[in-house]
């Protein structure tokens, strides 16, 4: 009896152990492939930024009154920025229109008299004067010329680097502003050129009335109404200053720097403002060079952030640059990236320059493509696979794949919409092992 007892606890004791030893089933995720659109995409920290932004100078020379705008302040197009003390121009413009009311009246009350010898030298060398005083103004108006052309030349120049990313936005800065400022002198110096011109129109008259008739009244209204032409001429240049010393602002947007703060005298073209147009708002990012290659103009641009809240906006491709440059990364790696511009409606947004932003650039779309969780998939001695599970037990599934992104990948072939997939194989499991659904 004995031995019959201990072979029976022998039996249980082995059929306790082969039943340990038979495996249990893994607890996996389990999902079925899905019919969608599946996007390969670039995925890059952005911000935003201002594309267009304008320096506001002085116009002329003169004194400046104390500016009351603060950096950060929201300005209107057309709204007054700065003021120039208007003193000294507007006399200038009442003792030119004294000479005009004078001049007329001496054409209503000409009288003709006979010349002296005195007078006639006196005209020949008002004559002289006024030509060396026109050919100082053509040689001046002729160095403006030259230095404007010049100038314009460095503003084009300076203006297609920036475009190409090569000059900096303070290089294109200092270039308009001398072209802006060479143009306006240009301006000054042909108006001084007719204003010569007239008034050696008037020494010519003058001379020729001492040598001609005393007695052509029409000559000396002539003469006169000449005088009034060059100081109406003067009077334009004038005004035209008068306007400028208002100074008002080019774009709707925020003041972005303050370069003068206090009263002070300028020369003409000193910086004073920076404006910022916010309907120019864009986006700025970085791309490695390595992928910049499948980005184009026009693809599409998933646009999300804090900033923006729980909805995407979506945006295009605007400008990839010609040429990379070195980055240094988070991590201390050096990397070769280009700038990449992106084109989007801020008018509801209403994002400031400088906002942190994800987005994620479309390089390629496939509709209605049969597609896994990325996870799902792994790669074995250069060959995708996925875990199919059938009978309750693994089956290693080769694949080709399509397009990925970090969610999901697209099936080419190999498997069929019906099939039941692991979603998350773990790295223990291999071909024919029993698996269940996790609870």
């Amino acid at each position: 009896m004995k031995r019959v007892v201990w072979i029976a606890v022998g039996i249980l004791v082995a059929g306790g152990v082969a039943m340990s030893l038979r495996q249990r089933p893994v607890a996996v995720d389990l999902c079925q492939p899905a019919v969608q659109t599946v996007r390969e995409y670039i995925a890059e920290e952005a911000k935003t930024r201002l594309a267009q932004e304008y320096t506001v100078d002085a116009p002329v020379n003169g004194t400046l009154e104390r500016i009351a705008w603060n950096v950060g302040d929201e300005v209107e197009a057309g709204e007054v920025l700065a003021r120039m003390e208007t003193h000294d121009i507007e006399q200038q413009i009442r003792g030119a229109e004294s000479l005009i009311a004078q001049t007329r009246a001496q054409i209503e009350g000409v009288e003709v008299a006979k010349p002296k010898t005195e007078d006639i030298d006196t005209a020949a060398m008002r004559v002289k004067e006024a030509q060396d005083a026109l050919q100082i103004a053509e040689k001046e108006h002729s160095i403006a010329r030259i230095d404007f052309t010049e100038a314009q030349k460095d503003y084009e120049r300076a203006k297609k680097l920036l475009t190409e990313g090569v000059a900096s936005q303070s290089e294109f800065d200092r270039a308009e502003r001398r072209f802006k400022g060479l143009e306006q002198h240009l301006q000054r110096t042909r108006l001084a050129v007719d204003a010569s011109r007239k008034g050696l129109e008037i020494a010519k008259l003058g001379s020729q009335r001492m040598l001609g008739s005393v007695d052509d009244n029409e000559y000396m209204r002539e003469v006169y109404q000449a005088e009034i032409e060059r100081q109406q001429a003067q009077i334009s240049i004038l005004r035209s200053d008068l306007e400028k010393m208002v100074i008002r602002a080019p774009v709707s947007g925020p003041l972005l720097e303050k370069y003068v703060e206090n009263r002070r005298v300028l020369m003409a073209g000193t910086p004073l403002l920076k404006l910022g147009d916010l309907a120019s708002i864009e986006i700025e990012c970085d791309v490695l060079s390595e992928e910049v290659v499948r980005v184009r103009e026009g693809n599409e641009v998933e646009i999300t952030g804090k900033a923006l809240g729980a909805n995407p906006v979506t945006g295009t491709v605007k400008r990839v640059y010609p040429s990379a440059f070195m980055k240094i990364s988070s991590l201390g790696i050096e990397q070769q990236r280009v700038k990449t511009l992106i084109a989007f409606d801020n008018t509801a947004l209403g994002l400031r320059a400088g906002t942190r932003i994800d987005i994620k650039i479309v390089t390629e779309a496939h509709d209605e493509a049969l597609a896994v969780p990325e996870r799902a998939t792994f790669r074995r001695e250069g060959q995708w696979y996925v875990f199919a599970v059938e009978g309750g037990r693994t089956r290693l599934r080769p694949v080709t794949l399509g397009l990925k992104n970090d969610e999901w990948a697209e099936v080419l072939e190999g498997l069929s919409p019906q099939e039941i997939i692991i979603s998350e194989p773990m790295n223990d499991l291999e071909d024919g092992m029993r698996v269940e659904a996790k609870q």
